[in-house]
């Protein structure tokens, strides 16, 4: 067998794409000719199963690396998660007020409402209710809420009604309650990435879930090879994106459908009540997983025409938008991500 560089196993590696990547016999036996080594966890949190992989060069270094990961993502799904009775977001929206928010929580809380603004409501974390009202139903078989449920919902739905003063941060009317989920993953995967490059992994893939963050000194040099989905396809691939660092999120009307014909599911326009009947899926390419997972969700609300103008508007930023027909749209500049 032909002697391979440390350079060009990573870059093997990279090409293999995120679910075969380094796997193999093959691969194993390049790593370790390269005195290279990597430790792929894979555990439930966030509400889903999230993969953590490191290549470094001394694997118990990188297995506690990979430990330490999972450990700050569990400290900090207590701060940020709706469905934990004693997060500081389940009590603030239990009380409608919390006077001394956790710094992750008013960060987390603080760009959520900018991107509300940034995208005109499409994306609003006090869509909770509506939410709620939804799911409640399917969970009991019921069908979809009637129009008199969805209206007294949208009464309290609204990010202009959340206030933050300081340390504080209050819901300004009976009623409103907030969910973090279409922005909190993201965080959490920026701030699992930022763990991990602290403590000097060669190469990083944090995958929670569809929401994948890269990074580490070698992978601007040895980017990892990820596939977007077919949102009608579970099997098939519409492109495939280079993360060199950089972060992607993808939100579809396949992953919590509420009825079988997916026209509605968990991403609801906060200004209609309903789930936007012109989107399949969109993904989001950006500089962090936070702002990829916030902009996917509002581009499918907003749909391809708006939401391509969005995207193409932000710096650093790009995306693949897919109609419910089909039609997949892309921003300008995503070809510049596009990998093989």
């Amino acid at each position: 067998m032909a002697e391979f560089t440390r350079r060009q196993v990573l870059r093997i590696g990279a090409v293999a794409g995120v679910g075969t990547a380094l796997g193999t016999g093959l691969i194993a036996e390049l790593l370790r000719r390269a005195a290279l080594h990597r430790v792929s966890l894979t555990r439930t949190r966030l509400g889903t199963l999230v993969t953590v992989t490191v290549v470094h060069p001394d694997a118990a270094e990188a297995r506690a690396m990979v430990d330490d990961a999972f450990a700050e993502m569990t400290r900090l799904e207590a701060i940020l998660s709706r469905y934990r009775s004693d997060s500081p977001l389940s009590i603030l929206n239990a009380a409608g007020s919390v006077d001394d928010a956790p710094a992750e929580l008013l960060e987390v809380m603080s760009q959520a409402l900018e991107y509300a603004r940034m995208s005109e409501g499409a994306f609003d974390p006090t869509v909770a209710p509506l939410l709620r009202l939804y799911a409640s139903r399917a969970a009991r078989g019921e069908g979809l809420p009637d129009p008199l449920a969805v209206k007294n919902a949208l009464g309290v739905v609204g990010h202009e009604g959340v206030h933050i003063d300081g340390v504080g941060i209050e819901l300004g009317r009976p009623g409103m309650s907030v969910t973090l989920d279409g922005i909190a993953k993201g965080y959490v995967v920026d701030r699992t990435l930022a763990t991990l490059v602290a403590a000097g992994a060669d190469r990083v893939l944090v995958d929670a879930g569809g929401d994948m963050a890269s990074g580490g000194a070698g992978s601007p040099n040895e980017p990892w090879t990820v596939a977007v989905q077919d949102p009608r396809d579970a099997r098939g691939t519409l492109d495939f994106v280079r993360l060199a660092g950089g972060c992607i999120a993808t939100s579809g009307d396949y992953m919590q459908s509420f009825t079988e014909d997916r026209s509605a599911h968990h991403i609801i326009d906060p200004r209609t009540g309903h789930s936007p009947s012109h989107t399949a899926s969109v993904s989001v390419v950006a500089p962090t997983a936070m702002a990829a997972d916030a902009l996917s969700t509002a581009v499918m609300v907003l749909g391809p025409d708006k939401g391509v103008r969005l995207l193409d508007a932000l710096d650093g930023v790009e995306g693949l938008v897919v109609s419910k027909a089909g039609e997949a749209v892309r921003t300008t500049g995503f070809a510049s991500h596009r990998g093989a």
